[in-house]
């Protein structure tokens, strides 16, 4: 019985599958034996074509991924640097008259001059909170309130710095009310 189907369903142009779906055996035939080959060259060619673009493509993520996470694999270790860089200017900045010649002093200073100069170089930038301006969210954290043009930043508390365009600490900031 099922091989008085399977005969007939090569000659009959829609015959039925044994699943029950109705085959088109007129469009799965080709008239001309010469077109096969052609056809199956071409569709092999626009495969390969795109598994070339697709494989490029991916190549291109790749190298855009690698160039992102470089930019950011030191992240953690600049921000637990933040506070020994501000420590270091604090600690210039309470320097006694007497001591500003001193040659440790001048040392210490050195030090802390090379510290910011390597930070710079990988990408680390201070954010820049002028008195006057107005208050950035996205890179001011507003602390505190005072008596002033209201918005404006009023006094600068602590600074802030961002890695390649991305803020790793906003500048802490007292605003006018």
């Amino acid at each position: 019985k099922m091989e008085a189907k399977k005969n007939s369903s090569q000659n009959d142009p829609l015959a039925e599958t044994e699943e029950g779906q109705i085959q088109d055996n007129q469009t799965n035939q080709s008239s001309d034996p010469k077109k096969e080959p052609e056809e199956e060259t071409n569709n092999f060619k626009e495969k390969w074509q795109r598994a070339v673009a697709d494989l490029e493509n991916y190549r291109k993520q790749v190298e855009r991924d690698r160039i992102e996470f470089s930019k950011f694999a030191s992240e953690q270790c600049l921000t637990a640097l933040l506070p020994v860089l501000e420590n270091f200017k604090r600690a210039a900045d309470h320097l006694p008259e007497d001591l500003t010649e001193n040659d440790w002093a001048k040392g210490i200073k050195s030090i802390e001059k090379q510290l910011e100069q390597t930070l710079a170089e990988l990408g680390l930038k201070k954010i820049e909170a002028k008195i006057g301006e107005a208050c950035d969210p996205n890179k001011h954290e507003m602390i505190a309130t005072g008596e002033g043009e209201k918005g404006a930043i009023i006094e600068v508390l602590e600074d802030g710095f961002e890695l390649n365009g991305k803020v790793l600490r906003a500048a802490k900031v007292k605003v006018g009310a």
